[in-house]
This record gives C-alpha cells, structure tokens and sequence, in this order.
C-alpha cells in the first residue's frame, strides 16, 4: 500500500508541527484502514459521471439545458481560468453524517474527536487516491509530483488542519507539499478571485493534485488552482472529499440528489470510469 501509491515521485518531507500530541506521528495505512474506509462508505453518496444533467466540471446539478452548472459557470468566468478536472469523492447534504465528519475535523471542541473525525476523512481520501489514481492519471493525461491543500479563506490561523490531517498518515505527509498562502483578493460563497491566493514557493513546471475537504462553489479551490496555474504548475486535478449538494435550491436539483440517494455507494467506483467497481488497492497511482 505505501512506496509510490500517491505519487509519481517520492522525496523526503518533515510533518506539520502542530498535530498534536507528540507521541501521536504518521502512521501507516494497512489492511485495518481498508476496513474503517468500508465501514465509512455509509457515509457517502455517488458522484454521478459527467453528463445530461450533470455538471461537465463538478459533477453537480445544472439548470436543464445547461452543461455546467450556474456556480461553475460563474467562478470561471470570474477567473478567466479553471481547472477541467473535478473529482469529488462523494457527494453529501448539510446535516448529513458526511457533513458532520468534515465540520468535526476542523471544529470539534474536544481535540480527540477531531483526531478520530480527521483520520476517518484521511482514510477516504487514501483509499480513493489508491483505488482510483490510474483513473486520474487517465482523465489527466499525467500524473502528479505531490499533493497540496487549499488554505483557509475565513481568516483561520495555522495550520489547515485537512494540511495536519494528511500529517496523520505517512503516506500522505510525505507526498504533500504546502504551496500556498492566502492573497488580497476577496473570496466568498460564489466569489472567486485570481488574488484570492498566492503560491508561497517555487512551482514553475510542478504537478500538482490539490486536495481539499468540500467542494460547495468552487469558488476557493478554483481560486486556488488559479493560482498554481499563473505561477506555472499544472493542476492535475481537484479531488474534493465531498461535494455539497442543496436539494431545496430547486426541483431539479431535488430529483438529482433523489437519484443519488437511491443509488448504491461504492468505494470502488468513481465519476471517472463508471464502469466495474475496482478491487480495493488495485491501482497503480
């Protein structure tokens, strides 16, 4: 499962500071973390793959008619640029169980309920980078150099903790790199802005995987991958762990998420390759 399952090229890299306890490192993800991935499978939703009635960027629901949906249309036009690539791992609802394991990590105000909350969105994220890199790979035509994280928009000082999240297992901490920091420009719900973040080290040529825990707009990991991308890195693609989405918005979306829900979850298949499921740890990321 370790060795060059998250990347394409290995190197050296020290943890964030400010995990935690100090007897609490990275730790390896084994044959027990495919089996905390299944059991957190019931948390999750189907991404449908692009297509008629869903978005062709964020696989979420668009107006009838309309091959992207209106915050995706909207935040690339703010920008001028997004990056094509958009692979949630599960689609979910506000006060979902998903939902409450994403705000837990972060806000949680006991630190062992965050570690527990931050390890269980740790393990979907690994053993969907495993499971379905070589469908990253594919829809990329490339694969990535390291993996780096969207930084806080709302003010939060420190650490991200999704960057001290990934700290959590060391096959993630060691193929992460943080290359960016916050910048002037202004960023809200469906504001996208091509200052609203700065790359803070050298990545002129980089492969990059941005990585984040939500995707609602888009209007921050776009903002994001701007960045990288005006900075030259190539965004190899945005892998959110979920991507919200608000049946109550319209009757559409309410018939999307319908349809979603009556469909079966399945770690081993992705909005990528829509075909059969994948044997756990079949990739070759």
């Amino acid at each position: 499962m370790a060795g060059a399952l998250l990347s394409d090229t290995r190197f050296a890299s020290t943890p964030p500071a400010d995990l935690g306890p100090a007897d609490l490192g990275p730790a390896d993800f084994g044959p027990a973390d495919f089996g905390l991935a299944d059991a957190l499978a019931r948390l999750c939703r189907p991404v449908p793959p692009s297509g008629p009635g869903v978005c062709a960027l964020c696989h979420g629901c668009p107006r009838p008619g309309f091959a992207t949906c209106w915050s995706c249309a909207r935040v690339a036009g703010q920008l001028g640029w997004v990056c094509p690539l958009v692979v949630p791992m599960s689609l979910y609802v506000v006060r979902s169980p998903l939902h409450d394991c994403l705000r837990r990590y972060k806000d949680a105000a006991r630190q062992d309920s965050r570690r527990r909350a931050a390890r269980s969105v740790t393990t979907l994220l690994v053993r969907f980078l495993v499971d379905h890199g070589d469908c990253l790979r594919t829809a990329a035509g490339t694969g990535w150099d390291y993996l780096s994280t969207v930084p806080s928009s709302t003010g939060r000082t420190g650490t991200h903790p999704l960057e001290a999240a990934l700290g959590q297992v060391r096959e993630l901490a060691a193929r992460h790199r943080p290359t960016l920091c916050r910048g002037p420009g202004r960023l809200g719900h469906t504001r996208a802005s091509v200052n609203g973040f700065s790359t803070c080290r050298p990545v002129d040529g980089d492969r990059v995987l941005l990585v984040d825990d939500t995707f609602t707009s888009g209007a921050r990991a776009q903002s994001a991958a701007a960045a990288l991308h005006r900075a030259g890195a190539q965004v190899v693609a945005i892998v959110p762990v979920g991507r919200v989405i608000d049946p109550s918005h319209s009757p559409h979306v309410s018939a999307y998420w319908a349809t979603r829900v009556s469909e079966t979850f399945d770690l081993g298949r992705c909005c990528l390759d829509g075909g059969a499921s994948r044997s756990p740890g079949a990739g070759s990321v």
